[in-house]
């Protein structure tokens, strides 16, 4: 039984995935992202998408810390304060997402955590926690997630989360800003 759950997690949410893909396709949007934890594994489960050459411009892979200060601009104090697999470095990988100078893109994605056992003494977090935060616009939203598994398990656990989350909010926020452009317009007439 324990095989069956562990192969049901294991699995890409396809159905998930492909939302997202036809809701980035239909509304003309263009994806960047930023990975630490999942090193590139969330950009490769996106190109696995049949529509994603259409929306999706790639990833950042920000690793290491040193990768997260010097194409991020994450400041190295906020990392050693707050440890990389943090709210804070999430937020601020995603600020430095946005603030980049890779044209076309509408919404950005920032995800750490840690998959398993770090040697910082500092870092408190349980090993499954995980941070991801979207932009859209000056619209962002950051989720805290705790997962179990090994670290495949944990990586599978937070792309899935992450499409999952993704295709609940952007529709949301999309409609907000349509709303928002739309009464400003009637002010304007």
């Amino acid at each position: 039984m324990e095989n069956l759950m562990k192969a049901a997690v294991m699995q890409i949410d396809e159905k998930v995935l492909t939302a997202c893909g036809k809701f980035f396709q239909t509304h003309g949007l263009k994806l960047l992202c930023a990975e630490s934890m999942t090193a590139g594994y969330l950009s490769t489960l996106w190109s696995l998408e049949f529509n994603s050459g259409d929306y999706f411009l790639g990833s950042l892979v920000c690793y290491d810390n040193q990768c997260k200060t010097k194409l991020l601009s994450v400041s190295k104090n906020k990392i050693e304060k707050y440890c990389a697999e943090s709210a804070v470095v999430t937020l601020r990988m995603l600020d430095g997402l946005s603030a980049s100078s890779i044209p076309g893109a509408d919404v950005f994605i920032s995800v750490t955590g840690l998959a398993y056992k770090t040697n910082n003494p500092r870092q408190k977090r349980e090993v499954g926690t995980v941070y991801y935060a979207f932009q859209y616009r000056k619209e962002k939203r950051i989720y805290k997630k705790q997962f179990s598994g090994d670290p495949s398990t944990i990586l599978m656990q937070t792309c899935n989360s992450i499409f999952r989350d993704l295709i609940a909010w952007l529709p949301t926020v999309i409609k907000k800003a349509e709303k928002h452009i739309s009464s400003n317009m009637s002010k304007i007439d």
